[in-house]
Order: C-alpha cells, then structure tokens, then sequence
C-alpha cells in the first residue's frame, strides 16, 4: 500500500521575499544552494566561483582556468560541477568542497552551457552537440537529443525528465531521459528569452524570463 501524498496547489503558494544577498560583481550566469544552506555562483566575466554563507558573507573563491558558467552540487563526493562557456578550453570543471580548489577537469569537444545533475550522472546543455550526459564513474559521454542548441540554455531535472530552456526560440521543452519530446511552452506574451529554471518536489517549473518580461512563471 502506498499512502497519497496530496501535492501543493501552485494557486496556493505565496512568494516573499527571504533574504537579499550582495554577490559583490557582474556577469554572474548560475547559482546553486548547498545543503548547509551556503550559496555559490558563477563569475562569468572575472572567471570566478564564489561561495557565500547563508548570512551573505563570503566564504571562498575559486579562480577558474576558463568563463564559467552554469554549476550544480554533487553530493556523491561534496563537489560543484561547472560548465564553461569558452573557446579556448571547453571543459566541465569539477570542484572539491572541502578543500576549495579545482578537482579536475573533465574535457568536451564543444562548449557548455546549462547542467543538472541525475543520478551519478551530469546532464549538460552542449551548444552544437545538443544535449548530453557524463557519466562520473568512467566520465563516458552519450547523446540524448542530437540537435543543434543556443547557447545560454539551461537544464533542470526531475523524476525522468530533463526541461531545457530555448532562448532563441523563447521556449521551455520536457525531454524523457531518451530524449523524446513530453511538451513545449511556447508564449512570448508572458515569457521571452527563457534562461534559468528549476524543479519543485511537487514538479512546478519555474523559469527566469528576459528581455520584455523581466518575470518568474
């Protein structure tokens, strides 16, 4: 027996605002919330990767060797997986927690771009490769929709679906883990240029529109 767990009314949730962090700097593409509640971003321009505790303070820094841009958490290993928008070294770029420097770097054959993590797998965003997944055991690399993709997209997942954002297109897409399509939201009037996204556990999208619309829908 398998008890129902009555999911969340979108209709009922009600934002506030909880707390205003100073990223102190510009260009900043991804971010993602550690279990301890601290807070890291990326540093496009200054190809940086801070950490912030809960209260706002900085806690570390990380120089990168290229233009970061999207990052994840892996508890696997208490690491931060993050994508590269760079020509010149196209790399995912792995970093240990604990002792706050570069891991290694996993190297691609085109740039990077939005990331999630599934399982002990990365999901990454590949620009002309599509989208694509890395196994962390053995850092094998498979295609799950071979399509050319813009850049500046992101991914979330959730359950057996990954959502990829399509700024030029200004659309969101539901993908199966093999890469079929679930579903396109497609409606300039209340979203253009999609970029960041994410999962709630009751499986809500939510996603940064720019542009014109300057909203969370």
């Amino acid at each position: 027996m398998i008890p129902i767990v009555p999911t969340k009314s979108i209709e009922n949730i009600q934002l506030t605002i909880h707390k205003t962090i100073n990223t102190q700097g510009v260009s900043i593409y991804g971010c993602c919330i550690l279990p301890d509640d601290r807070m890291a971003f990326t540093y496009f321009s200054d190809k940086t990767i801070k950490v912030f505790s809960d209260k706002g303070s900085k806690d570390f820094e990380v120089k990168m060797p290229c233009k970061p841009f999207d990052i994840v958490y892996i508890s696997e290993d208490n690491t931060l997986a993050v994508t590269s928008d760079d020509s010149e070294k196209k790399c995912i770029t792995i970093i240990d927690l604990e002792k706050k420097q570069i891991k290694k770097t996993i190297s691609l054959d085109s740039n990077s771009y939005g990331i999630a993590l599934k399982d002990n797998q990365l999901i990454y965003s590949g620009h002309n490769k599509g989208i694509r997944m890395i196994n962390l055991t053995d850092e094998s690399i498979s295609d799950i929709v071979r399509e050319q993709m813009p850049g500046d997209c992101y991914i979330a997942t959730f359950r057996d679906n990954i959502y990829h954002t399509n700024n030029d297109k200004h659309t969101v897409i539901c993908y199966t883990l093999q890469g079929k399509i679930q579903w396109t939201f497609h409606n300039e009037s209340v979203l253009k240029s999609p970029h960041g996204i994410d999962v709630d556990n009751d499986g809500n999208v939510y996603v940064v529109g720019s542009l014109k619309t300057h909203r969370i829908i």
